[in-house]
């Protein structure tokens, strides 16, 4: 493959301002190739996409293409030569049929056609990425995030790309819409296609990449063949040095007196009351795939999100939290799945983020304490390892796994014993999970009561010391640190019930 090279970028440079983003990388792909591109975030993989996708033309360098020198204006250009490019943000229109969608722009559209005609010619293309039982005329937004992400990859392949970038594919879905992805990719290479795969999950791209190009400060590494690699090798390339134990160790945690009680919880999405305890010094795992209910457990714990009833039992009171302002006054910390939607205030000062959950403890009659609140941010900074000199800059700035990381450190201003985490690693690179990790394993050992809710299965099975399983708003087991294995999550959170029994079976239909 690495002999009959497709495309080939070599010595490219690109700064803004003072930020140089990629220093004389080099990359390459051949013909039906699947080529791994990893790195941490700000490492560049951003910005070498963008250049071969045409959304960025201010680079120095060489850009060969099929054999030709080429260098793209546009992005419309980029597709029109067989380059295309599948964002982590879907582009499709939600009202509209998936048909419409998949031929909404591009050549070979027709100019004229009756929905009828619209929907024979998606067909092929929906077979091919394995929607070949959906019907084209249904609206967009009744299928699932997964379905939606191969949607967009059909639409992409109706305009024939010869090198197709798939962006973090996976990392807003869960196991089941994760596998129909990757098998989707190999189907892509059986058919000729070289697709440049880029994803912070290491797992997958041994499954399916051939080769794997590494990208660290700004610098591209020689891309090495996948089967010569095993994660500990890789993730030595994308640091520079050893990670050493990825997951922090656990100790043996005393249930005696529960810090929070959770009763007769009832979210939508749920499909009966859920109870529930966490303990102090505990890390309690709530494991499903997408539409489980796991999000909305944790949203109705802190009135982000509607519940039919159910109350808490914290800190000698009994309450149920209306908006997440009640929570917040009684030092619940909840951080959401999505940090650009609700987590964080892009374009605001880091320090303002850091203070936000706080604000009524570092003003006084409606008067902000500077000097305050410079100690209290630079002080939570350190702990979750932000440099406390880029306070003024604007969160937006920030690469993903900082941007996390000053997600989850916001709420140390209100001193939480009880900490609700929503996905607390999605999208974030490999050293920036060990640090996430540890910081709320140090958390729970100076005696707080955390709360996860993962899709991500090895995480789910390595971080928490207890986990609470759901299958389509059904709550199927409780399992113990001794029982928690890949397998036997990933048993509960999908095919359950030929242990649970056909009751649960009753339940979820």
């Amino acid at each position: 493959m690495a002999d009959q090279l497709l495309l080939q970028l070599t010595n490219i440079s690109r700064d803004y301002g003072a930020i140089q983003a990629l220093k004389g990388a080099t990359f390459e792909i051949g013909r039906g190739e699947i080529m791994g591109l990893v790195g941490e975030n700000g490492a560049g993989k951003s910005t070498l996409v963008k250049i071969i996708g045409g959304f960025d033309t201010g680079f120095t360098g060489e850009y060969f293409y099929d054999g030709e020198v080429r260098h793209f204006g546009s992005p419309t250009a980029a597709e029109h030569a067989g380059i295309a490019i599948a964002q982590q943000e879907l582009s499709l229109i939600p009202t509209m049929s998936v048909a419409e969608n998949i031929f909404l722009a591009g050549d070979g559209v027709p100019q004229i056609a009756s929905k009828g005609l619209l929907g024979k010619k998606a067909k092929p293309f929906l077979e091919e990425v394995g929607l070949g039982h959906i019907n084209p005329m249904r609206v967009t937004n009744r299928l699932s995030v997964g379905e939606q992400h191969l949607v967009e990859v059909a639409r992409l392949i109706a305009h024939n790309p010869q090198v197709l970038i798939l962006d973090e594919p996976t990392a807003a879905l869960g196991e089941t819409d994760s596998i129909r992805i990757l098998d989707m990719v190999k189907r892509l290479k059986d058919r000729g296609k070289s697709v440049i795969y880029v994803s912070h999950r290491l797992d997958e791209i041994f499954k399916i990449c051939d080769r794997v190009t590494v990208l660290r400060d700004g610098e591209s590494q020689a891309p090495r063949a996948a089967t010569d690699m095993d994660v500990n090798a890789l993730v030595e390339l994308m640091l520079g040095f050893e990670l050493g134990d990825m997951y922090p160790a656990r100790k043996p945690i005393t249930r005696e007196t529960p810090t929070l009680r959770v009763r007769d919880l009832w979210p939508d999405g749920i499909l009966e009351p859920i109870s529930f305890e966490v303990y102090p010094g505990e890390i309690l795992g709530l494991a499903g795939q997408l539409g489980s209910g796991t999000s909305e457990i944790l949203g109705a714990m802190t009135g982000s999100t509607k519940s039919r009833g159910g109350t808490l039992h914290y800190n000698g009171e009994e309450f149920m939290a209306s908006r997440p302002k009640d929570a917040i006054r009684r030092g619940i910390a909840f951080c959401s799945e999505d940090r650009k939607h609700d987590g964080l205030f892009l374009g605001r000062p880091i320090m303002e983020n850091l203070s936000a959950p706080a604000i009524e403890t570092i003003s006084r009659n409606g008067l902000l304490n500077g000097a305050k609140e410079r100690a209290s941010t630079t002080e939570n900074a350190i702990k979750f390892t932000v440099d406390p000199k880029r306070l003024p800059q604007e969160a937006g700035v920030l690469s993903g796994g900082n941007q996390q990381k000053v997600a989850l450190g916001k709420w140390l201003s209100i001193s939480p014993k009880v900490i609700l985490v929503n996905e607390p690693t999605r999208g974030v690179d490999v050293g920036a999970r060990a640090e996430i990790y540890q910081i709320l394993r140090d958390l729970a050992d100076q005696g707080a009561a955390i709360v996860v809710a993962s899709t991500d299965i090895q995480e789910i099975t390595n971080l928490p010391d207890r986990i609470i399983s759901f299958y389509r708003g059904v709550r199927i087991g409780d399992l113990q640190l001794d029982e928690m294995t890949s397998a036997n999550i990933l048993e509960q959170i999908t095919d359950p019930f030929h242990e649970a029994g056909i009751a649960v079976s009753e339940k979820a239909t």
